[in-house]
């Protein structure tokens, strides 16, 4: 028997790990270029739903607990409103209020804006949501990304995992090959 038999092994160890890294470059040079379209709009509305669903969003920025956290700011400005910018528009009225009055208009105003703020942050988010169409910005994002840059990201993250694939598939060819020599071996007769 010819000694070119015993590389049977090695080629098959060889036939897989190289189907393996054959299998990573048709993914990156040829599926995903040609799918590339259909995959970013999957991931865009994926995400778009997933990550920022509208009925989510519109409850965490209508949240009453939000007026609480800008309420001091408010009443800042509104005190402000109230001593100088309201004065200065109507000059009567500023010279006919106090101070008493004017922590009581403040103290009103303020009520009125702890109301109103869910509802106007509610019909904000919806018309944020017509304007900006995540989808569509998420997927020319997506699509604006180099192909070399999601198949570097994609090594890197993958990398240690496709080592170990390919070499559990050159451990694979490795045992046919072993097992294919066996039966060349129990075949041939001296």
């Amino acid at each position: 028997m010819s000694s070119w038999w015993l590389m049977l092994p090695i080629l098959t160890a060889l036939t897989g790990w190289l189907s393996v890294q054959l299998a990573a470059y048709l993914f990156f040079n040829y599926a995903l270029p040609r799918r590339r379209q259909a995959w970013t709009a999957a991931l865009a509305q994926k995400v778009s739903t997933e990550f920022f669903d509208p009925a989510v969003l519109e409850q965490k920025i209508a949240d009453p607990a939000n007026y609480q956290k800008i309420q001091p700011m408010v009443e800042v400005h509104v005190d402000d409103f109230l001593r100088k910018g309201l004065p200065k528009a109507f000059p009567i009225i500023g010279s006919l209020i106090g101070d008493r009055t004017i922590n009581q208009l403040k103290e009103i105003f303020l009520k009125e804006l702890e109301t109103i703020f869910p509802v106007v942050m509610q019909g904000y988010v919806k018309n944020l949501q017509e304007e900006l169409n995540l989808e569509r910005m998420i997927a020319e994002k997506i699509d604006g990304i180099s192909r070399e840059t999601v198949q570097t990201a994609a090594y890197q993250a993958i990398g240690n995992g496709l080592t170990k694939v390919a070499a559990l598939a050159a451990a694979l060819g490795l045992l046919i090959g072993l097992g294919q020599l066996a039966i060349v071996m129990s075949t041939v007769t001296y």
